[in-house]
């Protein structure tokens, strides 16, 4: 079947399809085809504005810019439905289409959905997840993505040439700053306006750099992970680019990284399968070990991710065991949830779910916590 009879198809079906399409950058529209030409795709498509509207727009995308499309089979909502004004009858109906999915033990008190499908051909190059300004960001190779409220996804920036992207956080003022595997630090305005502010790699003579994720310190500095297992640890990186090894030796190489609301870093070392609660200055105040070793993916450093909720609960992402672990107040580990395949990236979202990048299905999961209580301490920390 020729591509424009395989369009015209999609045309006859009323098929609902996703579609990448771009020059120098990518981008993505999600909707029904209404027609095909010798020239464009008409595409009808659906989005939910910051005005709590549904609104339908027409997208024209050029043949020759299709990069690739997806087949979808996600439900839409009926064109009589769109007309409706109530802000909380669509959200209420939005919420309706991402369906409850079936993953052994589901932790008691709470549901899961799918929030986001993604592009499968990037299957397992999905990696960290953060909470940014309108929704959540998470990286794919050399890319940035950002998923709205309602699990609309769309490329939010790209790192030009090979690099890979370890790690992203945005400070309060929406500046994004970004690690690469490669060793370097990028600084990205809110206008996407880019600079370089730091090389580690060019400057580590041991050539033991494999950098993993990033937090931002109350002055600025920058709290960077660095993964090899023979000679990881821990940089400090202060705001002009300079830098210096916070901690670093044998088994202390380090992929996810958390500040915690009281000021403490917390890392992964995956060698040991142990989180370790850090002084800014370096010195570790706690060990807990929460796996074995071998329940966590050393490529890449996209594994052992972090996120704490507001009662101080610590998760911790296993991609080899396909585990969400969770670590209490009292240092106690538990399994929260188990059968992902290979959970990388993991976040809260501004309403207090949490939000898992599983790479190996390219989805995100939403989990959220059904006792109200817990919901509300949740959603409390991050308003």
């Amino acid at each position: 079947m020729s591509f424009r009879t395989r369009l015209q198809a999609f045309v006859d079906n009323r098929q609902k399809i996703q579609i990448w399409y771009g020059m120098g950058c990518h981008n993505t529209v999600t909707g029904r085809v209404l027609g095909v030409d010798h020239d464009h795709i008409d595409v009808e498509s659906y989005s939910h504005e910051n005005d709590g509207q549904i609104h339908v727009r027409r997208i024209l995308v050029p043949l020759h810019l299709i990069l690739h499309i997806d087949i979808t089979s996600s439900e839409i909502v009926e064109e009589e439905e769109l007309n409706k004004n109530d802000a909380k009858q669509a959200s209420k109906l939005l919420s309706t289409l991402s369906a409850a999915i079936d993953l052994p033990d589901i932790p008691t008190g709470y549901g899961i959905k799918v929030f986001s499908q993604l592009n499968s051909s990037h299957s397992d190059h999905f990696s960290r997840m953060t909470m940014g300004p309108g929704g959540i960001y998470f990286a794919c190779d050399g890319s940035i993505w950002f998923i709205d409220q309602t699990g609309h996804l769309i490329e939010y920036a790209r790192i030009r040439g090979n690099s890979t992207i370890a790690g992203l956080c945005f400070d309060s003022r929406g500046i994004l700053y970004v690690t690469t595997i490669q060793g370097t630090i990028y600084r990205i305005d809110p206008n996407k306006s880019g600079r370089v502010l730091a090389h580690l790699a060019h400057r580590q003579n041991n050539g033991e750099i494999f950098l993993a994720d990033l937090v931002i310190g109350p002055q600025e500095e920058l709290y960077v992970s660095n993964c090899p297992s023979n000679n990881g640890g821990i940089f400090k990186v202060e705001a002009d680019g300079e830098y210096k090894i916070l901690s670093s030796g044998p088994h202390q190489g380090t992929q996810g990284l958390l500040l915690d609301q009281e000021g403490f870093l917390w890392g992964l070392e995956h060698a040991t399968g142990t989180v370790v609660k850090r002084s800014l200055s370096g010195s570790a105040l706690t060990r807990i070990a929460v796996s074995d070793s071998q329940a966590f993916n050393f490529v890449e450093g996209f594994d052992g991710n972090l996120a704490m909720d507001s009662l101080g609960r610590l998760y911790v992402t296993a991609g080899r065991a396909g585990n969400i672990i969770r670590v209490n107040r009292e240092g106690r580990s538990e399994t929260f949830l188990t059968g992902l395949v290979n959970p990388t990236g993991i976040a809260f979202g501004a309403d207090g779910a949490l939000l898992v990048l599983e790479a190996g299905r390219s989805r995100v999961l939403k989990v959220g916590a059904l006792d109200k209580a817990d919901r509300a301490a949740s959603a409390r920390a991050l308003s």
